[in-house]
C-alpha cells in the first residue's frame, strides 16, 4: 500500500531522461557547481558534500556524496567512510533540532540498479508521524509542507554547529 504515496514530486521527468542534464555525473556535476545542473549545496570539505535532493520525499532529504567519483562502497577509503557516517550522525542532531522527526530512512544507493546516479551516495530522509494523512491517500499527492529554498536556509543558517572540525575529529 505505502508505495503507492512515497513519491519524490517532479522526479518522473527525470527517471525518464527528460530533463536530466547533459553532464557525464550528475553528482560530479553539483560538486563542481555546472551551470547546467541545479544544486542545492549545504557542506564541502575535501572528502565529501551534502546537497538537497531535488525530489525531496520529505524537508530535509538531503545525500551525503563522496567527492571522489565513487561507484561501490567498497572502493571508499576509510577516511570516506569514517567522515560519511560521522556526516549522518551530524545531519540527525541538525534535523531533530530543526524539526523534530520520529525517524529516519537512511541508505546508499551504489551502481545503476536501483539508483538512477551511478556515483555512490547516500539519502537521509528525514520521518514524520503526520505523512500519510487525509491529503495523501484521498487526493493521491504528497503534500511536501516546506520548500527547498527555505530548508536551504535553515541548513545554511545551522549546519557549521554541527558539520565542523571539532565535530569530525572527535569521533
Amino acid at each position: 500500500m505505502f508505495e503507492k504515496w512515497l513519491q519524490a514530486l517532479g522526479k518522473l521527468d527525470y527517471v525518464q531522461g527528460k530533463d536530466r542534464p547533459k553532464v557525464d555525473c550528475i553528482l560530479c556535476a553539483v560538486k563542481n557547481e555546472d551551470k547546467q545542473v541545479t544544486s542545492i549545496k549545504v557542506y564541502q570539505d575535501d572528502l565529501i558534500f551534502i546537497c538537497l535532493n531535488i525530489y525531496p520525499y520529505n524537508p530535509g532529504h538531503c545525500m551525503v556524496v563522496p567527492n571522489r567519483h565513487v561507484l561501490r562502497f567498497i572502493e571508499l577509503t576509510r577516511k570516506e567512510v569514517k567522515r560519511i557516517f560521522r556526516a549522518i550522525q551530524g545531519l540527525q542532531m541538525l534535523f531533530d533540532d530543526l524539526y523534530s522527526p520520529k525517524g529516519y530512512n537512511i541508505g546508499f544507493n551504489e551502481g545503476v540498479a536501483g539508483a538512477s546516479i551511478p556515483h555512490i551516495h547516500c539519502h537521509i530522509v528525514p520521518r514524520y508521524g503526520s505523512e500519510l494523512g487525509f491529503i495523501d491517500i484521498f487526493a493521491k499527492t504528497r503534500v511536501v509542507p516546506e520548500g527547498l529554498e527555505s530548508v536551504k536556509k535553515k541548513l545554511d543558517e545551522n549546519i557549521d554547529k554541527y558539520l565542523n572540525k571539532d565535530f569530525f575529529e572527535s569521533f
